[in-house]
């Protein structure tokens, strides 16, 4: 790696570093109040709270956020140099461990991240398409326009459509808004092909961790399953979905089907 590289790596790794204090205070603001308050930077300090197993409470998680958004920082820009494609990169791994934590926590997807990303995505996109009809080189980062609408209807459009008709077929809710709101935020973002992968990324690994946790909680604690009572949060499946189209594309996914499609001709079922 050239020494000037190396340099940039070494200057996203500060930068990363010192966004990566604020990771902590978004985690702990968003879920109540959805917006930045100067109480929440002092949870971490908070005996009474640490002694009562607060979830905002001890500064462990803050430097393990720290740690996060240093090598994601460092690791974009020695994968991409300094480039909008690496900003974008720190900026989606962030946002989705955020999205992750809160979720785990309190079934809660923030709105400031959701539906306000899928404004700023439609922004980007647009403005990515007035830079290059002006004649300037595309930035290493976009999506065509309309890539990014189709994308933000579909990504909205289809889990709305899902919980509509669980809650016509079971009467009970059986997709969050917040989920609708992400999986738009991220079509807004990265287009309508990387929705349709996140969703099977996300279902695979969401089926898989649901079916974990039921056998979990009946070996760990002898609870019966109850159909349609167990509360999955679908928030962080669909981040590490959309995270693993976004880093490694949609190639992987169409070489499994290929695979599964050329073990069927054979017979192998």
């Amino acid at each position: 790696m050239p020494d000037f590289q190396i340099h940039l790596v070494l200057i996203a790794a500060v930068l990363g570093a010192l966004a990566g204090r604020r990771i902590g205070w978004a985690i702990r603001a968003w879920p109540g109040h959805e917006e930045f308050h100067c109480d929440y930077l002092y949870c971490a300090d908070c005996a009474g709270g640490a002694r009562r197993g607060c979830y905002n409470a001890g500064r462990t998680q803050d430097r393990l956020y720290i740690l996060f958004s240093v090598l994601v920082a460092a690791a974009s820009v020695a994968w991409w140099g300094a480039s909008t494609r690496a900003l974008v990169s720190w900026i989606f791994s962030v946002s989705c461990l955020i999205v992750t934590i809160v979720d785990i926590r309190y079934l809660i997807i923030p709105d400031t991240l959701s539906i306000k990303g899928c404004w700023v995505g439609l922004l980007y996109s647009a403005g990515c398409w007035a830079w290059i009809k002006a004649g300037y080189a595309p930035p290493s980062y976009h999506v065509e326009l309309t890539d990014s609408l189709i994308g933000f209807a579909v990504g909205g459009g289809f889990l709305w459509l899902l919980g509509q008709m669980a809650l016509l077929l079971f009467k009970k809710e059986g997709m969050g808004g917040g989920d609708v709101k992400l999986l738009a935020a991220f079509g807004a973002w990265a287009g309508w092909q990387t929705v349709l992968a996140t969703l099977v990324v996300a279902s695979f690994l969401g089926s898989l961790g649901g079916i974990l946790g039921i056998l979990y909680q009946r070996i760990r604690y002898g609870k019966q399953y109850k159909p349609l009572t167990h509360m999955i949060p679908f928030g962080p499946y669909l981040c590490i979905g959309f995270l693993f189209v976004f880093y490694f594309g949609i190639e992987p996914l169409t070489n499994l089907l290929k695979a599964y499609e050329a073990w069927l001709n054979s017979g192998g079922y």
